[in-house]
């Protein structure tokens, strides 16, 4: 039973090559077999009757259909299309065969009978094409049987079969009544089985879009739904509250909802009070996509508040408000677009002779009209290839523009700095001294033309206003040289020392300290850090100079375990460029079993303006660590908090000359309040270094400023002294931690 099954495709189920419908191969086999059944006992029926007729033709019409049926059921299956085509192509020839050689006109008939069911069987296994070419064919045998015609080609009795009517009956009853509704059931079985599919589908897609209907509007995103004609045709509960679509019944234009994106780089339009963003945009269908949406309004005006400080620290990066011109960082960028251009020019430097009287002498507001003056003195003089430039401690700087010699240049400037100027009830001499270094002859870079023109200033004669950069300056270098060669013995022999000063709460609790080497010299004396830290960058030994401050800080602390409170030591940009900076320190702690909370380290914000990726990959590895990070002298640099964030720093220690008036400048109090206020929503310490008086203490305590550190709380003393005593304390109970 299972083999008729399997061999006539009763079931809908089996998987098929091509693609091929399993009905339609089930519905042409049983017509084949049907019709192949009654071509065998046609054929019986002949051979019986061979003896009596002498008629062969009917045999061989018999035996050439049954041998042509049973080889398409063969190919059934592989050949499908071919074998549909081929059996209407039989029905035709087999009806054409009998009005050929049967001489009976009532058998003859029933070919043109049969050739009326062909539109039928094409429309069950072919198509509805098909089936109309066939039903327009049949108008021809119509033709025939309404003219009583007979196409017979034999010249034999009119009655060859004596029981034709009889004949005639059993084929038509055999073909119309088996043949036929057995391929039509194996058709309506077929559909019946995809009615019910498609009903049983019908309920799951119902399912489905209730149990869709009932996350989509629970979700907890705002979710809405537009179509191609950008209408929202559905929204969820968070949407309509988001986007108040409760006065808008759906569906409603989206662009009376959502109006113009506040900026066309991003997906933000502002609903009301709110400003909404779209996250994403899913298209489920051709005309049918979700929207998702998010309330972005604390985000905007987080980001706002950015730009504005950004604005702010931008203005505090290139301009020095005290005197109201550009700076030593504006001038850099400066000469950088000269050096592009390829045309030779100068750097001047200018002196100011009379700076005691300008430091001393005058208020702050008369300094910004010498300033101001000198900035439009600059305006009618073309040779300046920018605006001055303050350098600081009454020193400024400029591109000078040359078609004669420096010296001549230096003179012309000489001159045209030489004035009187009445700075409000007080008339001021500004006279300044000229020192120039040129491109391309005494530098390439920016850097290397002001550091010479520096030292042309610094080494020009007592007696003269006008210097020039020569390259035998650099014999002045030796004695760096040799201070460079006296530090690297000291390093070696142990000679600097290190002091600590501490870094307080406003109630001057201590919250740790910072590490400052001091190296007193058997030759030279008392050197002060700034100036050998710089021969140390200079001469290539600044991570000589940290390891070993590094190194000595940590065998002094592992002899003091009770210490509560890290020690900060300052790192520079050069020891962050070493591939194995983040490993030494890690050596170091477990060296002298110190915990790695135990130091800070401090970078200034110079530290991480190159190598980035580099950089953020070292403190990423030790802020797993443990150790803490902090960024010194904020303010000084070229970053700005919102991109400091990419680092894991814990602490940002704000340079003292943000803080110089505070107390006086409304854009600088907003500034750093502003600073203030960011650090303490992202979680990092703010202190303020430089802290002398308690009135910059309470000025910058009202702005939320917390931790301090400065003169008015602690001087640096030596390590020992300072841990000894404060170790002493905590034992004898006077501090708690």
């Amino acid at each position: 039973m299972y083999n008729l099954r399997h061999f006539f495709y009763l079931d809908d189920n089996v998987q098929l090559p091509q693609q091929m419908v399993n009905w339609r191969i089930s519905a042409l086999r049983i017509i084949l077999v049907t019709m192949l059944s009654i071509c065998v006992v046609i054929l019986l029926h002949n051979l019986h009757a061979l003896n009596d007729t002498k008629n062969t033709q009917n045999l061989q019409v018999a035996l050439s259909l049954t041998t042509i049926l049973a080889a398409l059921l063969c190919l059934s299956q592989k050949f499908y299309q071919l074998c549909a085509h081929a059996l209407l192509l039989v029905i035709i020839a087999a009806a054409i065969s009998i009005n050929l050689f049967t001489p009976a006109l009532q058998v003859a008939q029933i070919g043109s009978i049969f050739t009326y069911v062909t539109p039928i069987i094409a429309l069950l296994l072919i198509g509805q094409k098909t089936a109309s070419c066939y039903a327009i064919l049949n108008l021809v045998p119509l033709y025939f049987i309404f003219q009583d015609l007979s196409t017979s080609v034999l010249n034999a009795q009119n009655e060859v079969l004596n029981n034709a009517n009889y004949y005639v009956h059993c084929l038509v009853f055999f073909f119309f009544n088996i043949c036929i509704p057995l391929a039509v059931w194996r058709t309506s079985l077929a559909a019946n089985r995809l009615h019910k599919q498609f009903q049983k589908h019908t309920k799951l897609l119902e399912k489905q879009k209730n149990l869709y209907r009932k996350f989509f509007q629970k979700a907890y995103s705002a979710i809405i739904l537009v179509n191609e004609e950008q209408q929202i045709v559905e929204a969820n509960q968070k949407a309509k509250q988001l986007l108040n679509l409760y006065h808008h019944p759906l569906p409603c234009p989206i662009s009376h909802v959502l109006n113009a994106a506040l900026d066309h780089t991003t997906k933000l339009y502002k609903v009301n009070n709110a400003i909404v963003q779209i996250d994403a945009q899913e298209h489920h269908e051709k005309s049918l996509s979700a929207w998702y949406l998010s309330d972005a309004s604390e985000q905007f005006y987080l980001q706002q508040q950015f730009k504005a400080l950004g604005a702010q620290h931008h203005q505090t990066k290139y301009f020095n408000t005290h005197v109201n011109l550009p700076n030593t960082t504006w001038l850099t960028e400066q000469i950088d677009t000269a050096i592009q251009g390829g045309e030779p020019f100068a750097i001047a430097i200018a002196d100011n002779q009379n700076l005691q009287m300008l430091e001393h002498g005058i208020t702050a507001e008369q300094r910004k009209l010498l300033y101001k003056h000198i900035n439009k003195l600059f305006e009618h003089y073309p040779q300046a290839g920018s605006s001055v430039a303050y350098l600081g401690s009454g020193r400024i700087g400029f591109i000078a523009q040359h078609s004669e010699s420096l010296l001549t240049v230096a003179k012309h400037w000489q001159n045209n700095l030489d004035f009187w100027v009445k700075l409000g009830e007080l008339q001021y001499h500004a006279k300044y001294a000229i020192s120039l270094a040129a491109y391309p002859q005494h530098g390439y870079s920016a850097e290397r033309l002001i550091k010479n023109a520096v030292q042309a200033c610094e080494l020009r004669q007592s007696n003269s206003l006008c210097s020039i950069f020569d390259f035998s300056i650099k014999k002045q270098r030796l004695a760096r040289h040799e201070m460079a060669l006296l530090l690297e013995k000291a390093l070696e022999q142990d000679e600097l020392e290190i002091y600590l000063q501490g870094k307080h709460f406003s109630c001057s609790r201590l919250i740790g300290f910072e590490a400052l080497a001091r190296w007193n010299c058997k030759l030279l004396g008392f050197v002060p850090a700034g100036e050998f830290i710089a021969i140390a960058e200079e001469f290539g030994l600044i991570e000589m100079l940290t390891q070993h401050i590094i190194r000595k800080l940590c065998q002094t602390l592992s002899r003091y375990p009770e210490l509560p409170i890290p020690v900060a030591v300052n790192v520079s940009a050069q020891d962050l460029e070493q591939d194995d900076f983040a490993t030494q320190i890690k050596t170091h702690l477990s060296d002298h079993r110190l915990s790695p909370s135990a130091i800070e380290l401090e970078l200034t914000e110079y530290s991480i303006a190159n190598d980035r990726a580099h950089t953020l990959m070292q403190l990423k590895s030790l802020s797993q660590h443990g150790v803490k990070i902090a960024i010194d002298d904020f303010g000084t640099g070229y970053s700005n908090i919102a991109r400091l964030i990419e680092y894991p720093i814990t602490r940002l220690k704000f340079d003292r000359s943000l803080l110089d008036r505070i107390d006086s400048d409304r854009n600088q109090h907003a500034l750093l309040s502003g600073m203030v206020k960011i650090c303490a929503e992202m979680g990092i310490a703010a202190l303020a270094e430089g802290v002398e008086t308690p009135i910059q203490r309470d000025a910058l305590a009202s702005l939320g400023m917390q931790e301090f550190q400065g003169y008015l709380y602690s001087k640096p003393q030596p390590i020992e002294q300072v841990l000894s005593e404060f170790v002493n304390e905590i034992q004898s109970g006077l501090r708690t931690y």
